[in-house]
């Protein structure tokens, strides 16, 4: 997992405490003051620690299923991998807000009131987490804001930040074969079942004969958006809502299929590619009806818009790398809470 992402996580995490998740109502939360780390001289309470801990618990579990707590991850467990992330996370929400003073950035009263009638809305629907999980309602909208904040640091870093001109034509001049699209029209006679099962060869030898016979009358000067109207097993291109031709499509190198895709860029424009395509679906007559070249100006700003990104992430993981961090003792003595297993740990700290 790369440290673009693991930074990045924070401003993602927002949307599950903004969500329809729920829990059953019951019982009261338990939070604890205790500090479990220290963040350029700011205290970091175990009960905010905790929500970034079950983010980073919720992201992880998306991604490989709750399983992963058995699992190694660049050579470390899995849940010491999930703290370190979490602390990264919170280390990133108080640097972000230390450069949002530089900056003169902040909140607007609409955050914060969204922040904490979500919250209120979180707590309200989810007490099952907030008695598992060990974090409050103050919590919660401290996490929200601090994704709003991290959110206004990078866009006002973004707009301090402009690539030099020759990256961006470089960038365009080496990419121009990727962002080049292509419209073809095709036929297509399935050779697999609805469950992409191979039909019987018997079946396979009459769609192989009927793709034959469909391509002579493409050859022969036939409409081939026709011929799909009537012929073609591919669903996806017939009737279509926007008004397209049946059987044609437009796209960008690595949307289909090899086989397809290069019979669609190495065909002339308003001509029939001369023998029949094998994909694994089956068998595709193909006519490439135009090629469209690069929009620079898209692969311009698109350039502009990544390299701002990496160069608000670079920054990031730079304040992240030089922040004063002072783990306590109760940071090493808490677990990930599997509460999908029951193996929810217990420690002092909680209890206070």
């Amino acid at each position: 997992m790369k440290k673009l992402k693991r930074i990045m996580a924070l401003m993602l995490a927002s949307t599950l405490l903004m969500t329809g998740i729920t829990g059953c109502a019951f019982g009261k939360n338990s939070t604890s003051n205790a500090i479990v780390a220290i963040i350029e001289g700011e205290k970091i309470p175990e009960s905010l620690y905790r929500i970034y801990l079950w983010y980073t618990q919720q992201y992880f579990e998306q991604i490989s299923g709750p399983t992963i707590w058995n699992m190694q991850i660049e050579g470390q467990n899995t849940s010491d991998l999930a703290k370190q992330r979490a602390l990264e996370s919170t280390i990133l929400s108080v640097v972000a807000a230390k450069k949002a003073e530089e900056l003169g950035v902040q909140v607007t009263k609409d955050q914060e009131k969204a922040a904490k009638e979500n919250a209120e809305k979180f707590v309200k629907n989810n007490s099952e987490i907030i008695e598992t999980y060990h974090f409050g309602e103050k919590d919660i909208e401290k996490f929200l804001l601090a994704t709003d904040l991290v959110s206004l640091v990078e866009e006002k870093l973004g707009q301090n930040y402009m690539p030099q001109e020759a990256e961006i034509t470089k960038f365009i001049e080496d990419n121009k074969g990727i962002y080049e699209q292509v419209t073809a029209t095709h036929v297509l006679l399935k050779t697999t079942d609805d469950a992409s099962n191979e039909l019987p060869e018997n079946e396979k030898a009459k769609k192989l004969a009927q793709a034959e016979e469909v391509l002579q009358k493409a050859l022969n000067g036939e409409d081939l958006s026709k011929l799909a109207t009537t012929y073609s097993d591919d669903a996806g291109s017939l009737n279509q809502v926007d008004g397209t031709p049946d059987g044609q499509y437009t796209f960008r190198r690595g949307k289909m299929v090899k086989e397809f895709e290069e019979a669609a860029f190495a065909g002339k424009d308003g001509q029939v590619w001369p023998e029949l395509v094998k994909t694994a679906y089956g068998y595709h007559i193909i006519k490439t009806d135009a090629h469209i070249p690069a929009d620079e100006e898209v692969m311009r700003n698109e350039f502009i818009s990544a390299s701002k990104r990496e160069f608000t992430n670079n920054e990031f993981n730079t304040m992240i790398s030089n922040a004063q961090v002072e783990k306590t003792e109760l940071y090493e003595e808490i677990n990930i809470i599997n509460a999908t297993e029951e193996t929810i740990e217990t420690d002092s700290a909680s209890k206070e």
